[in-house]
């Protein structure tokens, strides 16, 4: 895998995990709202940098209650 890729994919798991402890929602939950996955799913997305559908990334947007573009903004990573 390119670095580029590798590093967006990274920031994206950082930030899917950033965005869902803010609104306190749990790894399970997430995984329920995205059509009954499961917890280690989300876990691969955010710590292992999986690659979730653009359908499955509408539906952690909208289930975090954030825009496409609030989910991809890296510059607020901390």
């Amino acid at each position: 895998m390119d670095n580029e890729l590798e590093k967006f994919r990274e920031n994206l798991g950082k930030r899917i995990g950033q965005l869902r402890e803010q609104k306190n929602i749990p790894q399970t939950t997430l995984a329920a709202i995205l059509g009954g996955k499961d917890k280690q799913a989300i876990n691969r997305y955010e710590r292992q940098g999986a690659n979730p559908t653009a359908y499955n990334l509408w539906l952690i947007a909208k289930a975090l209650d954030v825009t496409m573009n609030d989910l991809v903004d890296f510059s607020k990573l901390k």
